[in-house]
C-alpha cells in the first residue's frame, strides 16, 4: 500500500503543477451559429480537436466555465449540461486533454451571481483550488465572457470567427476591456 500511495501522491503533485486554462463551450468548442435544442447533436468547431492536443502538449489542463448557449430554442436543464459535459470530457481525453473540473449555470437571470458576467462560478473554482485566475487564460466567445475574465483578473481571449457579427473593437474602446482576439481555438493554441 505504501508504494501505491506514494505513486498517487506523486501523480497529484505533477498534476498540480500543470497550467490551467478556462473556457466556455458554446462558440469555442461547439458551433453555436444556429439555434441549439437540447437533444441535438453538438458540432465540434473545426480545428478544436487539434487545438486540444496542442494545448495539452504545452502543459495545460482545462476548466470548463459555461452557461446557456447564446443561440438556443429553449434553455438547457441540469441533465442536458451533465450529458454535454460527459461528451466533452470524452472529446478532450481522446486528444490527450484533461478537464480538471466543470462549472455551469443553467439559469439566465443576470442577477444570479453564477450567471456571466457575474463572477460566481469563477470565484467558486478559485476557492476550490482549481485555478488561480491571475495566472490563467479564460477563453470565451461572447462579450460577457470578456467582462467576467477581466473581473477575475484572467487573461481574456475572445474567439471570434470572421463571420461573427460581434462588435469587439467598439466594445473594447467603450468598456476599457483588455483581451486578445483569435478566429479559432486552433489559432490561439498555435500562438502560444
Amino acid at each position: 500500500m505504501g508504494r501505491y500511495t506514494d505513486y498517487i501522491k506523486d501523480v497529484w503533485k505533477l498534476q498540480a503543477t500543470r497550467k490551467v486554462m478556462g473556457l466556455t463551450l458554446f462558440g469555442v468548442i461547439y458551433q453555436n451559429n444556429k439555434p441549439f435544442t437540447p437533444g441535438d447533436k453538438l458540432e465540434i468547431i473545426p480545428g478544436v480537436e487539434e487545438a486540444i492536443s496542442i494545448l495539452a502538449q504545452k502543459g495545460y489542463d482545462f476548466l470548463i466555465v459555461t452557461g446557456q448557449p447564446p443561440v438556443k430554442t429553449k434553455l438547457l436543464d441540469v441533465k442536458d449540461f451533465e450529458n454535454i459535459l460527459t461528451a466533452t470530457r470524452g472529446v478532450f481525453e481522446q486528444r490527450g486533454g484533461r478537464i480538471k473540473n466543470a462549472y455551469y449555470a443553467p439559469g439566465t437571470d443576470k442577477s444570479d451571481p453564477y450567471v456571466k458576467p457575474n463572477p460566481g462560478m469563477f470565484e467558486r473554482a478559485q476557492n476550490e483550488g482549481m485555478v488561480q485566475w491571475k495566472e490563467s487564460f479564460y477563453i470565451g466567445a461572447e462579450i460577457n465572457d470578456i467582462r467576467v475574465a477581466n473581473k477575475v483578473g484572467a487573461e481574456a481571449v475572445l474567439i471570434k470567427p470572421k463571420s461573427s457579427a460581434l462588435k469587439t473593437k467598439a466594445f473594447e474602446l467603450t468598456q476599457g476591456s483588455n483581451f486578445k482576439e483569435f478566429e479559432s481555438l486552433f489559432d490561439f493554441a498555435k500562438s502560444l
